[in-house]
């Protein structure tokens, strides 16, 4: 499979589009106004500490305080416990500080003014704030460094146990006490010098974001996470990346100086793009991240997924659409969960969707086809990098898929909620609203005088339309004179209604008259 990844910069936006096959199947955006967090250190302080719910919030600067649960604090937090309370909880005294013990209540570890260290294990989502983790550890290209441990371990990524304890003899020969390592699934085919400069490289990370918790006082940032062009390099170029264009000179330089550092080998494949033609228009991507928010995807059979996002879940609906087929329709309809499978298995990635998603496959009646799709989906969602799971298909057609969820989903990036319809995606009509009107005018307790309704131009046009009857209708109904004022500030399912002053009726009889 071939893999391409494309860095494309302007004033108001970075993007960075990783390809398989020339299809785009990831993007990452970064803003001047929004950088992410996930992988931040802060010094947080704890404003707040729920027993009921084994929670505590921390306040690291932010709009919002940070959620902290006790499965995501470390024992080693407890740095002036004595061994009493460990033993009460665990059997276990505070030497072995690095274990996770869920047992002790989060009130016993920690109380309100605490001071604490703590990383961002997902960005602020919706209303919920930030999630964090005081078990702190610093991503690198080849190995992710673990602090206060001697813990040494591999990707699970790799099931040859030579190969595994190999690494680990390595790993353990080269690196200094008192600290841990992981190798990384990209870290698995590399060089023992490779792995040398990438320690020193963490270990310089690591001390100057100690030194920076040791000053002040918080809430403060101690250490930020790589940009999106160093990060993107270091979690997505692997080995069966062809090429890297950047079209600034800047990341161009930021790439190259990153990989000369660790693998100078790669630089080779990096190119500083200067056509005129915009880089992801040379790629013809940019009408693909058009589409991205869209609703209905097309697939190429002629059939189409709908994408509905709930609060608890998104939905994906898959139809035959166009797609009629040339045999029998059970065939016809396989070929379209077939396509269907490849298809949201990228928009998961393209999208950044997470959390529970439900897949509503057209209903097949072949055993054999129905266990295609499911080996086809569990193919497809392995090679995500993105921790997954999958159920099989239930005899409705349904399939359960999980996903981790670390960011905000492009959607959300990208778009605000809709003020007419909060969020719902649907506006009441022109007759819906007529209605509402209708009621709200049995209810006023002055029966008497002249009312004008301020509505919007789709209200306006059904209720003067030649030939209604609908505003008549009304000024019987209610035995009052109605004057219908267009308002083009209203949104589609707004209205009001106001008395008529002696001043306004004037004025209304006046402009009548010219």
């Amino acid at each position: 499979m071939e893999k391409k990844i494309l860095f494309n910069a302007t004033p108001t936006e970075k993007r960075a589009a990783l390809l398989e096959n020339e299809k785009v199947v990831e993007l990452v955006v970064e803003r001047p106004d929004y950088f992410r967090l996930v992988g931040n250190i802060y010094r947080g302080k704890v404003t707040s500490i729920l027993p009921g719910i084994q929670a505590a919030f921390v306040d690291i600067g932010l709009e919002k305080c940070a959620f902290l649960h006790a499965t995501d604090v470390d024992p080693s937090v407890l740095l002036d416990a004595d061994d009493s309370l460990m033993e009460r909880y665990t059997g276990q005294g505070a030497s072995n500080k690095r274990k996770r013990i869920a047992k002790i209540p989060i009130e016993k570890v920690l109380t309100v003014g605490q001071e604490i260290l703590v990383q961002v294990l997902k960005e602020p989502i919706s209303t919920k704030g930030a999630k964090l983790s005081t078990q702190i550890s610093l991503a690198g290209r080849f190995l992710v460094l673990v602090p206060d441990t001697d813990f040494i371990g591999v990707s699970k990524k790799s099931s040859d146990v030579k190969r595994r304890s190999r690494l680990k003899k390595i790993i353990a020969d080269i690196k200094p006490s008192g600290v841990g390592f992981i190798v990384r699934t990209i870290g698995l085919k590399v060089s023992e010098q490779e792995f040398i400069n990438e320690i020193h490289q963490l270990l310089d990370f690591w001390r100057k974001a100690q030194a920076a918790a040791l000053e002040g006082s918080g809430p403060k940032l101690v250490h930020r996470e790589l940009g999106i062009t160093t990060r993107v390099i270091r979690d997505l170029f692997s080995e069966d990346v062809t090429k890297v264009y950047a079209d600034q000179e800047e990341d161009f330089k930021e790439i190259l100086g990153y990989l000369r550092a660790l693998s100078p080998a790669l630089c080779n494949r990096v190119v500083h793009y200067k056509d005129k033609v915009p880089l992801f228009d040379q790629f013809d991507i940019e009408k693909d991240l058009e589409r991205l928010l869209k609703r209905k995807v097309w697939l190429r059979s002629g059939g189409y997924v709908l994408i509905d996002r709930t609060e608890a879940l998104v939905a994906i609906d898959v139809n035959t659409g166009r797609n009629i087929g040339k045999s029998s329709l059970e065939e016809t309809i396989f070929k379209t969960n077939l396509d269907a499978a490849a298809e949201i298995c990228r928009q998961l990635r393209l999208r950044d969707i997470g959390g529970l998603i439900v897949v509503d496959f057209i209903d097949m009646r072949q055993a054999d086809h129905r266990r295609t799709i499911e080996r086809t989906m569990q193919k497809l969602l392995a090679a995500d990098p993105s921790a997954n799971a999958c159920t099989g298909l239930s005899k409705f057609g349904l399939m359960e898929i999980t996903r981790k969820r670390v960011r905000p989903e492009l959607q959300e990036y990208f778009t605000d909620v809709c003020p007419a319809c909060e969020g719902l995606g649907w506006v009441f009509s022109a007759e819906s609203v007529t209605a509402r009107i209708d009621r709200d005018l049995r209810r006023r307790t002055d029966k008497k005088g002249d009312l004008e309704l301020l509505v919007p131009s789709s209200v306006s046009a059904y209720l003067t339309m030649e030939g209604s009857q609908i505003l008549k209708m009304l000024e019987r109904e209610h035995g009052r004179k109605l004057t219908i004022v267009e308002d083009d500030e209203l949104d589609q399912d707004e209205y009001t209604i106001r008395q008529m002053s002696g001043s306004n009726r004037k004025k209304r009889v006046t402009e009548s008259d010219q």
